[in-house]
């Protein structure tokens, strides 16, 4: 049987402006951006089979949540591929909708109101 998650090499790089100090920088920016690249993903890849417990690990800003969300479909990856249920998840097609969904919630949001 076939993994029911699979990831190859998913990557995921944002690219923002970098802005310069002061009117005569504003004005620079212009003509002429500089651009910074950040790399939430470098390379991810894993399988997961139909029925295994997994848990993503790691420091904050370490790219968990981006490749949550590149499995949910809502990020398209800057490079790589992967297969849920054997959808490519960024295509959104309905019938993938319908089996796969994901819940985010902050920490303080899973807990409860404070007792009396």
């Amino acid at each position: 049987m076939a993994p029911t998650i699979v990831a190859k090499d998913l990557s995921k790089v944002y690219r923002t402006y970098k802005k310069r100090s002061g009117l005569f920088g504003a004005v620079q920016g212009l003509v002429h951006r500089d651009f910074e690249e950040t790399r939430a993903v470098d390379r991810a890849s894993f399988s997961i089979e139909q029925g295994e417990f997994v848990g993503f690990l790691g420091p904050n800003g370490a790219g968990k949540t981006t490749v949550l969300k590149m499995l949910s479909g809502l990020l398209v990856p800057t490079a790589g591929s992967a297969s849920v249920l054997g959808f490519t998840p960024w295509e959104r097609k309905p019938e993938f909708k319908r089996q796969f969904s994901l819940v985010m919630a902050k920490k303080l949001a899973l807990v409860g109101p404070a007792g009396p």
